[in-house]
């Protein structure tokens, strides 16, 4: 039996790239992944939360709720706050794969999760 499409977004500059941090995003591409490949969805806009050296918790927690249907959270780095929060709204951070291309990285992510 086949799992179910996994949900992820990715942050980039649109360029097919992961190449944006986590707390300068202001968009996030979705899409869906499963051993056929990933899938575009939708982009989802949201303000960047990180205002040169401190972030800003409310902007933080809108961008966790943006994402709150994804598994998986691809950027180019991210923080340890961060990483904390959307571990805690069952969101992984991965940030395995900077400046990877935005289809390949999620195949191969989704392809170590099968093989585990």
């Amino acid at each position: 039996m086949s799992e179910s499409p996994l949900r992820v977004a990715v942050a980039g500059k649109g360029e097919g790239r992961i190449d944006v941090h986590f707390g300068h995003a202001d968009r996030f591409d979705i899409y869906e992944v499963d051993g056929a490949g990933a899938r575009f969805l939708e982009h989802r806009e949201v303000e960047h939360y990180c205002q040169g050296g401190y972030g800003d918790e409310d902007k933080r927690e809108v961008i966790v709720r943006v994402l709150a249907d994804c598994v998986a959270c691809f950027v180019a780095r991210v923080g340890d706050g961060p990483r904390a929060r959307l571990a805690e709204a069952g969101i992984a951070a991965v940030d395995d794969y900077p400046y990877g291309a935005v289809l390949d990285s999620p195949n191969a992510w989704y392809a170590g999760r099968a093989a585990a």
